[in-house]
């Protein structure tokens, strides 16, 4: 039986589990930081959320602040499973249930370790979004096929493609192509969690980069 009515008081379990690790492990742990444990663009959140997620971006390093989190999950999930075993469920319920939704707490939760957790009983929660995206896509390309065909009408579009003098054209459209597609992946996976994926890429890109100077 789910210990969690509703989405608040699953973050409310979580986030109060890592504020007192923080305090047990004698680690600095905000206001701003616990709320931003809250944050979502698409499901329930807090209705100051938007507010402090823009405090948190003036004042906060944000691969810090996961890092920080990961670690606090981390360490009381383990202690959990290996103590407590009602707690340890209550920790599961609480992820399984946030998973059917886009939230940046789930990024923590996966650098943590637990993302076996997080897709058990994940549900059809984004699939309306897949389908929404793989729809999206398909009526872009049938759209730019027929744009192209209307206005170069004699000449081999849609068997060999678009004549060398219309490479211009040709780049432009890729170019709308490839911002549409990001902003659909984007609006797919979450602009945060987005954000997040790209940076820690980056950052593992250069990073291995100056380790092999």
């Amino acid at each position: 039986m789910d210990q969690f009515s509703n989405d608040r008081e699953a973050l409310d379990f979580i986030a109060s589990r890592i504020a007192g690790e923080a305090q047990r492990e004698g680690v600095s742990f905000s206001e701003i930081e616990r709320k931003m444990l809250y944050f979502s663009e698409t499901a329930w959140t807090l209705p100051e959320i938007w507010d402090v997620s823009d405090e948190f971006d003036q004042n906060y390093e944000q691969g810090t602040y996961e890092r920080k989190v990961s670690q606090l999950i981390k360490k009381a999930v383990g202690r959990a499973r290996k103590q407590q075993p009602e707690e340890y469920e209550a920790w599961t319920e609480a992820i399984r249930r946030l998973s059917k939704d886009d939230r940046y707490l789930l990024v923590m939760v996966w650098q943590a370790g637990l993302r076996a957790i997080s897709r058990t009983h994940r549900g059809p929660g984004k699939m309306w979004r897949v389908w929404v995206t793989g729809a999206t896509v398909v009526v872009l390309f049938g759209s730019l096929v027929w744009c192209l065909e209307q206005l170069f009408p004699d000449s081999s579009i849609g068997r060999s493609g678009v004549p060398r003098t219309d490479y211009g054209f040709a780049y432009w459209m890729a170019m709308v192509c490839v911002v549409t597609i990001y902003t659909l992946i984007r609006f797919l996976v979450g602009s945060r969690k987005w954000d997040s994926l790209m940076g820690r890429a980056v950052e593992w890109i250069f990073g291995k980069e100056k380790r092999a100077k």
